[in-house]
């Protein structure tokens, strides 16, 4: 009779007299498994990866205690219990700053932590299917699990892409410069793998097990072979990523001056319901008397970048194809007091403008649409462009389901109409002879956005962006750990796109990232966390990297590849006929 796979690991045959450890293996084994410890472990170790304490370094083993579930010996429901209680106890701790927008968003920060803990139970059941049923060792079944699955988080219900466990490594500069060839899931692919080997190792390790209550697993040679290749694999990362950072000889772009208001989210909300009135023109005057500072330093720069909706006053303009003519008077006024509002700005700071900018456009016979944008000012003062933001933020930009679901408005964080329209087009601006695009908020945390900025548009005619431009608020989280993880996510879209990002957030970090995922500015000794809630500007020139990127290139070819090797092997495991039980 064929032995049952969740029996196959048995303790290992005698040798030299070595019954009594066999003995204490089995019934080590016969002991209720331990699931709860490992998984709470798992979770907090998980949540010291990242800010606000930051430890990356304890990436490499954070999986290791939830990896026993993958062989606990236990009822599935109890399995994947412990499972979810991992994933549970990390997001609620790493998403506590979602709280600080608003007492509403307390129960946003809840849902999307139980929502997101779903993953954790989700990824051990695959493993346990494909570590019984199929031959793949966890070596490749973990990284591709894993990656697979943060992959799916990153898109779906429009995407939580943040707290991959790649995002861990963002100081460590030589294991992430393989971002460029696979993305930030290259990191997740290779951080995964590691923990999946320790815990095989430490599956040869009696003492673990019998602490663990897992089966001791006896056959070495296949862990030998797994060992080599996983470090061929990290040590091929390690040195494609210092010959990465070797290559510093970037051009010099143009010169950006990046404007952190610092304003409390208080004044924002009451300027954007009341635009002209007392909070509005208090931020009108804040942002401009910061630029005047900016714009005194020599030489003058090239553009002044304010941060996203940092100017208070609607942005006005005409749809496309629709002459103000056709407008009626009182709509063509308003197109007009835009127009004069951009030379107000031209004339006062004699350099290009980048606005953070709430845009109406009108059209003869519909409604308005709004849009969060960003326009550029010319030293005339004409609008060259305009972009309007893609990836919305459910809640933040618009209520999900609200024409189906009217009691989804009781989540919203604004008592009015506030929803916007999500934008189309990928916008080029063009300063100096250098190209570059725009990601609003959160947008830098979208891999695909950025990414599209670096490829060449045959059908518009529009060349690569030389570098990327991020303004953010977030002036939400009030100071929080939110800040810093962002600026940290934003570090991989630098390195896949192979291309500066300068960063102008309010309350947050502003910042200037070179091609290589470096922080120049603030300097790369600072603490980050004094750089918060703490007006100012940083004015300096944009290195031009205008190295390839495969990931650019090819895009999300290592998530997909993972989800095509697990479809096959849960196939696999499907199909295999289930062997009989002793």
């Amino acid at each position: 009779m064929t032995t049952d796979i969740q029996t196959q690991r048995s303790p290992a045959v005698p040798r030299d007299g070595a019954a009594p450890r066999v003995q204490n293996e089995a019934v080590a084994i016969a002991r209720r498994p331990r699931l709860v410890l490992p998984a709470l472990l798992s979770g907090g170790l998980l949540f010291l990866c990242y800010f606000p304490v930051a430890r990356g370094v304890l990436a490499w083993v954070a999986l290791i205690p939830l990896l026993t579930l993958v062989r606990a010996a236990a009822p599935a429901w109890r399995v994947h219990g412990a499972a979810y209680l991992s994933g549970a106890v990390f997001f609620v701790l790493a998403l506590q700053w979602m709280r600080v927008a608003d007492d509403r968003m307390i129960v946003t920060w809840i849902a999307l932590a139980l929502y997101c803990a779903c993953y954790f139970p989700l990824a051990i059941g695959i493993l346990r299917l494909l570590d019984r049923r199929t031959i793949l060792p966890l070596v490749v079944s973990v990284p591709v699990v894993w990656t697979a699955l943060e992959y799916l988080r990153g898109f779906l219900m429009t995407g939580f892409p943040w707290y991959f466990l790649g995002h861990t490594q963002h100081d460590y500069l030589a294991v992430v410069q393989i971002s460029d060839l696979g993305g930030a899931y290259a990191v997740t692919f290779l951080v995964a793998a590691v923990n999946a080997l320790i815990f095989e190792w430490l599956c040869r390790w009696s003492r673990f097990t019998r602490a663990m209550r897992l089966p001791f697993e006896e056959k070495w040679r296949p862990l030998v072979v797994q060992t080599m290749a996983s470090i061929l694999l990290l040590a091929g990362a390690l040195y494609y990523g210092t010959w990465r950072l070797s290559q510093t000889d970037f051009a010099e772009g143009p010169r950006v001056a990046l404007i952190q208001s610092n304003l409390d989210q208080r004044i924002r909300n009451t300027a954007t319901a009341n635009p002209g009135e007392g909070d509005a023109n208090h931020m009108l005057h804040h942002n401009s008397k910061l630029t005047d500072a900016a714009c005194a330093r020599e030489p003058r720069p090239d553009l002044i970048v304010w941060s996203e909706t940092s100017h208070p006053l609607p942005w006005v303009n005409a749809a496309n194809g629709v002459a103000e003519a056709d407008l009626p008077s009182y709509l063509a006024a308003e197109i007009a007091g835009t127009q004069k509002e951009a030379g107000a700005v031209a004339r006062r700071w004699k350099t290009n403008v980048l606005l953070g900018v709430g845009a109406r456009v009108l059209s003869a016979q519909e409604p308005a649409t709004t849009y969060n944008s960003a326009v550029l000012i010319e030293r005339d003062g004409r609008q060259q462009a305009r972009y309007d933001k893609m990836h919305r933020v459910p809640f933040g930009e618009y209520v999900p389901l609200v024409e189906s679901l009217p009691w989804m408005n009781q989540f919203a964080p604004y008592d009015y109409e506030y929803s916007v329209q999500p934008g189309k087009d990928f916008t080029r601006f063009h300063v100096n002879g250098f190209h570059f695009g725009v990601i609003i908020c959160y947008e830098d945390t979208d891999p695909t956005l950025a990414r599209q900025y670096v490829k060449e548009d045959h059908q518009t005619y529009r060349p690569r962006a030389d570098f990327l431009v991020n303004i953010s608020n977030d002036g939400w989280f009030d100071g929080s750990s939110e800040h810093e993880q962002h600026l940290a996510i934003c570090r991989f879209r630098a390195i896949e796109c192979r291309r500066s990002v300068a960063r102008a957030v309010n309350m947050g970090i502003s910042a200037v990232i070179d091609g290589n995922g470096r922080v120049c500015l603030p300097p790369p000794e600072a603490n980050w966390a004094d750089y918060k809630k703490s007006p100012g500007f940083l004015v300096t020139a944009i290195p031009i990297d205008r190295r390839e990127s495969l990931y650019a290139s090819w895009g999300d070819w290592l998530p997909l590849l993972c989800w095509l090797l697990l479809a096959f092997g849960v196939f696999l495991a499907l199909v295999r006929p289930r062997a009989a039980t002793v």
